[in-house]
Order: C-alpha cells, then sequence, then structure tokens
C-alpha cells in the first residue's frame, strides 16, 4: 500500500491571511471565512496546537461535522487532537452541565430540541462550567444558530469557527449572520481566507459555475499557478453506449493500480448507490499486474475500518460524507440521481451547493457520471459551455 502526502503544512508555508488567522488571541470568539481549499480546516487544526497537552485533562476541543472528517482531521495530527463530533460531543457536555438528558425530537438522539435546550437552560437552577472552555468548531455552517445560542447560555466565551456559507447542505444550518449574532463577533475577529490552495484551474472554474453568489461568503478563487492537465468530463454511460458500467468500473480500477499513490474519492447520491459502485469495485474481475488497489467506504455510524486519506486507493462514499475532504479525482457517480426537493423554495440552488461542495474536493481531476437515458434533473444546473464540461455523450458502439 503506496502512501500519499497527506500532512499539516509548516507554519512558513501559510500564507498572510493564514497566519493572521491561526494568530487570533486564545481568547474571545473568532470567525474564519473562506471557500474550499483555502485552508479554514487545517488553520483550525493548527489552533489546536496552542491547547493540546500530550497527557492530562484538555481545556479545549476541536468538533467536526461527521465521523469520517473527523477521521480524517486525527490522521492529519498523528492523533494528537481533542476531537469529536458535534452532536455527540453537546449532548454529553450538555447532560454535564445541567445533570440531565438533552432534549430530542421525537425520540431521534440525532434530532436535537433547540426551543427545549434553550428554555431548559434558561430556568436551570444550577449550570456546571464548561470543563473545555474553548471550543474550535471546523464546518461551522452545518451547525444550526441554536448550537451557537446554547454555547453562549452555558457559558462558553472562547470560540472558534470556520465557516463558508455556501457550502450548507445539511437539513440544519447557519448563515454567517447568524453565527455573529448568536456569538457576538466582533468584527476585528473576522478573517476571510480568499486563496484557492486544492483545487486545479479548471476545477476551480467548473465549481464557481455552481457556487451561489453571496456577499457575506465569497465564491473559491481560480488558483493562479495549479493547472489542469485533464479537462472536467461528463460522461454518458449504458447498454449500446461506448462507456459501460463494467467498463467504467474496470477503467477506475486500472487507473488505481497504476498509481497507487492516487486517492480516487467516487461520491454517490445515497448509500444504495454507494453500495452498488462498491460492490461492483470489489467484485470487478480485471487482471491488474500491479495489484488491486485499496477500496474503502464509509457510511453513517461506521467506527471500524481502513479510512486512511494518507494511503492512495478508491473511496466509495455519499455526498453527505464528503464535507471537508480530498482527493486527487473526483467521480460524481450517477448524478441522475440527485432529485429537486419539492417541498423546498430554495431547491434549485440546494441542489447547486451540493454539487459546488462535491466539485470542489478535487485537486486535479473530476468526472461526472451519468447514466445514459435517466431522468436526469440535475441537467438543469449543468453548464452548457463546453469549455467548463466536456460531454462525451451515449455513443452506439
Amino acid at each position: 500500500m503506496t502512501a500519499r502526502r497527506f500532512r499539516l503544512p509548516d507554519i512558513q508555508d501559510l500564507s498572510k491571511e493564514q497566519e493572521r488567522a491561526r494568530l487570533l488571541p486564545r481568547e474571545g470568539r473568532h470567525l474564519i471565512v473562506g471557500g474550499p481549499g483555502t485552508g479554514k480546516s487545517i488553520i483550525a487544526l493548527l489552533r489546536t496546537r496552542a491547547h493540546h497537552r500530550p497527557k492530562g485533562a484538555q481545556d479545549y476541543v476541536f468538533l467536526v461535522y461527521n465521523r469520517l472528517l473527523l477521521e480524517a482531521s486525527r490522521e492529519l495530527v498523528d492523533g494528537a487532537v481533542n476531537a469529536h463530533p458535534w452532536i455527540s460531543w453537546f449532548k454529553d457536555m450538555y447532560r454535564r452541565a445541567l445533570g440531565q438528558p438533552c432534549p430530542v425530537i421525537d425520540g431521534q438522539s440525532f434530532a436535537l430540541d433547540w426551543e427545549a435546550i434553550r428554555v431548559a437552560i434558561e430556568n436551570a437552577l444550577e449550570i456546571r462550567p464548561p470543563a473545555t472552555p474553548f471550543v474550535i468548531i471546523d464546518e461551522g455552517q452545518d451547525m444550526p444558530a441554536g448550537f451557537y445560542r446554547a454555547l453562549v447560555q452555558l457559558g462558553f466565551e472562547h470560540v472558534y469557527v470556520v465557516a463558508d456559507q455556501n457550502q450548507r447542505i445539511t437539513d440544519e444550518h447557519s448563515s454567517l449572520h447568524e453565527i455573529v449574532i448568536e456569538l457576538a463577533i466582533d468584527p476585528a475577529a473576522r478573517v476571510e481566507l480568499a486563496d484557492n490552495y486544492r483545487n486545479c484551474d479548471r476545477i476551480a472554474r467548473l465549481a464557481l459555475g455552481f457556487c451561489i453568489e453571496d456577499p457575506a461568503s465569497p465564491c473559491l478563487k481560480l488558483p493562479l499557478e495549479r493547472h489542469c492537465t485533464r479537462e472536467p468530463l461528463l460522461i454518458d454511460y449504458g447498454p449500446g453506449c461506448a462507456w459501460t458500467f463494467d467498463d467504467l468500473i474496470g477503467r477506475i480500477l486500472k487507473a488505481a493500480a497504476r498509481d497507487p499513490a492516487r486517492l480516487f474519492g467516487i461520491i454517490t447520491a445515497d448509500n444504495a448507490t454507494r453500495r452498488r459502485w462498491l460492490e461492483a469495485l470489489r467484485g470487478h474481475p480485471v487482471t491488474l499486474d500491479q495489484g488491486r488497489p485499496r477500496i474503502v467506504t464509509y457510511a453513517s455510524g461506521d467506527e471500524d475500518g481502513d479510512h486512511r486519506f494518507g494511503a492512495g486507493g478508491i473511496f466509495v462514499i455519499n455526498a453527505q460524507s464528503a464535507k471537508g475532504l480530498e482527493f486527487d479525482t473526483v467521480f460524481l457517480a450517477d448524478i441522475d440521481g440527485y432529485r429537486f426537493d419539492p417541498e423546498s423554495h430554495n431547491y434549485r440552488d440546494d441542489l447547486k451547493r451540493r454539487f459546488y461542495v462535491m466539485i470542489s474536493r478535487a485537486r486535479e481531476q473530476v468526472i461526472l457520471l451519468r447514466r445514459a437515458g435517466a431522468p436526469c434533473p440535475a441537467d438543469a444546473i449543468l453548464p452548457l459551455d463546453p469549455s467548463l464540461l466536456v460531454h462525451r455523450s451515449c455513443q452506439p458502439t
């Protein structure tokens, strides 16, 4: 198994804006804003170094949106971080502070009742002070406003948040304005990161086509020096086409075997599609002289398995798990599986944000895959400009 470059940058490699964000005072409440690839998560992790003690109790906690991002964050710092998924941490912290279970909606353990939480805190006779007074939050736009309100009510005075309003793809989320209001963040305590250090130019240009313009949270910038050697592709596949599902699986396996230090991300619309692609990759009978690549997956609730990002191979995940991650090559598998939500007034923008997030996971190459002949609501948001996305339609063999 071949290692790939996956580590925190040295401090001397940071830009002036990144260094300014890292060196904000330990005390107080701060907000770091930036698009994909600007180094927000890296800066948040670097902030933990000022607090982390090799032994003994920690005075801080690093909160992330989901468990896969938690594992990637721990890997970057060789486990030297007090990190937790935000919901499980909040429930444990609430129980400790108030001596009672955290209110949830209809018995759903991960659907917190923020109004009931607010009322309970306001009526509490005693609230234990925070055991970890410093809170560092990654992907802060994915936590609801009620979460930030509760932190303040429970006595957390030192909160460091990194966020991007354009990457809100969860059911519960916050705008940057809500974060600022709930935490009472001073304008001087906000730093904006603008430069894109992840994507090569063609990928960044394609991602920009899905970004919803918002003065509060600017879209990612085009990189000045990183030029893509491969153009973004949209490939139709299916029986009778030049590309079949079996062809695609074989090609992906061969590409991963040829370059074992490269990490391929296959992002799917749902768990059923994730399982279909995973089973096909693991069961394909292709002969590979270089040996079969590592093939791994992640689904919500998984706590075991090989989830390393410092090794090459193929990682199959659904779109909800892609937040904050990075791959060398990204395949958006079966984009016809994404549906508009008729109950959402902003269904078109919601889907564009999802594509913005998924495409910007790729460093060097991105390929969109669509089943030929299947209805594809996502067609309504795909760019028609071939300089942004080259379409290889279904041509009969």
